[in-house]
């Protein structure tokens, strides 16, 4: 697991950040899921691999972070939460794969006794590009299947969510630790004006720090455990003061920019439709917008 995937994953595994996540994708906003019914799943499973013709070996495999929904004492669900950095195109079997495993730990361990209870499984792609490539088993399919056959296919299907590219009206559901998160990759420049107090400021800060590629917010994690602030304006302003942190606005809307470009190319927008959505997505001058046209239309 690399050190953007590991980050990802502690800022996930913050019991509040879980349940608000799971409340706005899944329940659109709905308070369903409570942090207090939360306990944490399996991450480990296993599979047989074949070795030669003959052998096979177990071979491990580990998701990214679980939770059980416990109420009154029994499992109601199972969620589970795949952190992406970067697109890959066989996604889907892979959480195919993780599904599978889990209602057949459902099955081994006879727990129809206490009710068997649903997996539901997110994919958050936190890479500069919208996820393009397929999300179901059907779109892996590298042959033609008949079309009496197709209803046949188990088409398991993933849920990807572009973090970078949150529509408005999802974005504003958050109201915890994940807006702070969300905030700084959509509007960067607004980030030094959020009041917003922390509930995890240390993973907050790896979480930007990791987004970002400037480790100097790391320099603030040890001042906040020694009683500093926790308002993300207030540590904003005690690292810029410092001189530790300029701003890398520049490289971040330069990866944005590009995933905007490649969206409108992919809606047939023009050249100058394109241009005016850079303009009114991240307020840039002629020039920036030139260079980012240049570089990647």
């Amino acid at each position: 697991m690399g050190r953007e995937d590991k980050t990802e994953k502690m800022f996930v595994s913050c019991a509040d950040v879980f349940a608000e996540l799971i409340n706005v994708l899944v329940y659109k906003g709905e308070k369903v899921l409570r942090e207090t019914d939360l306990l944490p799943g399996p991450t480990e499973s296993v599979y047989p691999k074949a070795v030669g013709q003959r052998k096979q070996v177990l071979q491990q495999q580990f998701r990214d972070f679980s939770m059980y929904e416990m109420i009154d004492g029994k499992v109601h669900a199972l969620y589970n939460v795949e952190n992406q950095s970067r697109v890959d195109r066989q996604m889907a079997l892979r959480c195919a794969g993780y599904d599978g495993i889990e209602y057949r730990r459902q099955y081994k361990k006879g727990k129809r006794k206490q009710g068997i209870y649903p997996v539901i499984s997110l994919v958050l792609n936190w890479g500069i590009k919208p996820w393009k490539s397929p999300t179901s088993v059907k779109d892996l399919l590298d042959y033609p299947v008949h079309k009496e056959a197709e209803e046949y296919i188990n088409n398991n299907k993933m849920h990807v969510f572009d973090m970078r590219f949150l529509n408005k009206e999802v974005h504003e559901k958050f109201h915890g630790d994940m807006r702070v998160v969300l905030d700084y990759l959509m509007y960067p420049d607004s980030i030094r004006e959020n009041m917003q107090v922390l509930n995890n400021p240390e993973e907050v800060l790896r979480m930007m720090a990791t987004l970002s590629g400037d480790t100097r917010y790391l320099d603030k994690i040890a001042w906040v455990k020694q009683g500093g602030k926790n308002k993300m304006c207030e540590v904003l302003d005690r690292a810029i003061n410092e001189g530790r942190i300029e701003g890398r606005n520049e490289g971040r809307c330069e990866g944005r920019c590009e995933g905007l470009i490649s969206v409108c190319k992919d809606f047939k927008l023009s050249y100058e439709q394109t241009a005016a959505k850079l303009k009114e997505k991240f307020q840039l001058n002629d020039q920036e917008i030139e260079k980012n046209m240049k570089q990647y239309w």
